[in-house]
């Protein structure tokens, strides 16, 4: 205990108003009290009970005694309350959805610097399409989801967004590779692999190319991301994604991203989000706290 036994006799003494209760609801023997309550008066060498027929009634410096007993025990509660908190912080589950181009570079960075600096925390990601990861946010299925685009469901709420402008993504040897930009006009006749339509990825490209009025020569369709970046590592395709998914690739040596001059392009982004109404432990506040710190700093 915190708290000394002497002061939690007293308290207890006082609130019951005997020692005999007192002792009853301690499940002590009475003389333990006595002697406790004899130590105190001693080494402050004041009076802390009137003994009447009433009982055990307190006096001016008792008073004085029991306020700061009521007032320690108060602190030792609240103390012990961030104590808990504090253990729960840095431990737990939390569960995440994700877009699958947050994985290769972003998402795998941040799990493992989390688990160097909270490795009580554990995290589950699963890979989805911005429409499911939407979905199992929606139903309560995770504790957080990025999205490619904006929040797309009205039971969401953002905590953060992320710029990542889509760029043209090539091998070294690809004819583009030297460039320093591309318009949205220079790819008229691309031959490129593509993610398939459920990808924000896919849907910002074909709106792209029809204001633009061009049309690419799909080669191939994909649902992911990784076998578009194998296939454009290793053929003359050329596919689209964020510099940052493609940034192993690219420090490998095996791809170039060139940056598109779109403005709608430069402008697509990844945002966490939540479900409004949810109740999120203290581990799972922690996460989003780090997440929109990461993703803060991407951003500037």
């Amino acid at each position: 205990m915190i708290e000394s036994n002497a002061i939690r006799y007293f308290r207890t003494v006082t609130e019951r108003g005997s020692i005999k209760k007192a002792a009853a609801s301690l499940r002590i023997a009475p003389s333990a009290i006595s002697r406790q309550m004899q130590a105190i008066e001693e080494e402050l060498s004041v009076k802390l009970f009137e003994r009447g027929a009433r009982g055990m009634v307190l006096t001016g410096a008792g008073h004085l005694l029991y306020r700061y007993a009521v007032d320690n025990r108060h602190q030792l509660d609240t103390i012990r309350v961030k104590v808990q908190e504090f253990d729960a912080l840095r431990r737990g589950q939390v569960k995440i959805a994700t877009v699958e181009g947050m994985l290769a570079n972003f998402l795998s960075n941040f799990v493992i610097d989390l688990a160097s600096d909270y490795p009580g925390i554990s995290v589950s990601i699963t890979m989805l399409g911005s429409r499911d990861v939407a979905e199992m946010v929606g139903r309560n299925g995770v504790d957080f989801g990025l999205v490619f685009g904006r929040a797309p469901r009205r039971d969401l709420i953002e905590l953060a967004r992320m710029r990542q402008s889509l760029c043209l993504i090539v091998s070294p040897r690809h004819p583009f590779a030297s460039r320093d930009h591309c318009s949205v006009k220079d790819l008229a006749g691309l031959r490129v692999v593509v993610p398939d339509p459920s990808f924000g990825i896919r849907q910002e490209i074909d709106r792209a190319c029809a204001q633009g009025k061009i049309k690419l020569e799909i080669c191939n369709e994909t649902n992911s991301l990784a076998f578009a970046q194998t296939l454009a590592a290793r053929t003359d395709l050329a596919t689209f994604l964020p510099r940052d998914t493609a940034m192993p690739g690219i420090e490998a040596g095996l791809l170039v991203a060139i940056p598109l001059r779109d403005k709608r392009l430069e402008a697509t982004q990844v945002t966490l989000v939540q479900l409004a109404m949810r109740n999120s432990s203290p581990s799972c506040r922690l996460v989003a706290d780090l997440l929109v710190g990461r993703m803060k700093a991407v951003r500037e």
